[in-house]
């Protein structure tokens, strides 16, 4: 990527009291049009990175580095300028739709507040607005959905509403939070397709947060790989299921199964991640990793360059990449 990043994300760290760090020094850029996958287990820090970036976590939360968005620092902004900027610039598809919509308010009075509060008009026009968004994201009978209730519609038309609701000003960024969670998977590749539409008919960016590694092979065009907080590795889709450079990534890609090639056993990780409150010295992974030396136990490695397009955080990848060589 030759143009400046959308969003620069440097040194980020969220902390809820003094003994628990939910992010640590995390990094990592999206560029204008690029899908730019975060992948890792529940309680990673995927979703909390995500939150930093809107400006939605708690006010009790603690938050350090810097959220640049077009060249603004994100964390220097009062509420009233976040406010202006969330769903104008920046759209959020949230994990379940049922807790984000308004149970007693129809879809269409959702879709078009959402509209209204940055684009002020008529209401038969932000009706009209919305039956058109519908309609773009695949939501058939628009017009009627409009009258529908939440508990009305399906799981995949739920989340259809909340990507039109991110959409409703064109946002530059959308971030995406496990929005294929709980979907059967004729929906989940429905959704997809829809999000890489929006790329090519809008040149949105996205950030895309997921556990599942399969749906990221869809879709990404760079990957930042996330384990106890901390990002220990980034890479092109293409490199990353290649050469993963970190045996956390390879614990991933081994425990998704293949729809071609040899049928084989998934391999699991073992051990669970440790408690973010009691995190054990040297390599987070350590503990897990069937590589894992005396080295490990003593340092936590940064986060560095294995190739241009490569970066991870294991003092035994310069290793690997001269043993793939061979």
């Amino acid at each position: 990527m030759t143009a400046a990043p959308l969003l620069s994300v440097r040194d980020l760290t969220v902390s809820f009291n003094t003994r628990f760090t939910a992010v640590r020094e995390a990094s990592f850029d999206v560029h204008p049009g690029e899908l730019v996958g975060v992948v890792g287990e529940s309680g990673s820090g995927k979703s909390v990175s995500a939150l930093a970036v809107m400006g939605l976590l708690p006010p009790t939360a603690k938050v350090t580095g810097s959220i640049d968005f077009e060249g603004r620092d994100l964390l220097t902004l009062s509420r009233r300028e976040l406010r202006k900027l969330r769903g104008r610039d920046i759209g959020i598809i949230f994990q379940e739709p049922m807790t984000s919509l308004n149970p007693v308010f129809t879809i269409g009075d959702q879709i078009a507040e959402a509209v209204q509060v940055h684009d002020p008009m008529s209401r038969k026009a932000a009706w009209d607005r919305a039956t058109e968004l519908l309609e773009k994201v695949g939501v058939p009978a628009p017009r009627r959905r409009l009258l529908d209730y939440p508990h009305q519609l399906s799981g995949g038309l739920r989340q259809r509403v909340m990507i039109a609701i991110a959409l409703s000003s064109s946002p530059k960024l959308l971030i995406a939070d496990e929005p294929t969670t709980a979907l059967d998977v004729t929906i989940q590749a429905q959704l997809l397709d829809l999000l890489n539409q929006l790329r090519q008919d809008f040149g949105t960016a996205i950030l895309l947060i997921t556990h599942n590694m399969g749906v990221m092979a869809e879709v990404a065009d760079r990957v930042v790989v996330m384990y106890a907080s901390r990002i220990v590795e980034e890479a092109t889709i293409f490199d990353l299921f290649d050469r993963p450079q970190h045996p956390y990534t390879s614990g991933l890609l081994g425990s998704t199964p293949e729809l071609d090639g040899e049928t084989h056993r998934l391999r699991t990780i073992a051990g669970t991640m440790p408690n973010p409150a009691e995190l054990p010295p040297g390599c987070l992974f350590a503990p897990r990793c069937p590589k894992a030396v005396a080295a490990c136990l003593e340092m936590q490695p940064p986060l560095l360059p294995i190739s241009p397009a490569q970066s991870a955080a294991c003092i035994r990848a310069p290793m690997l990449v001269q043993e793939g060589a061979r």
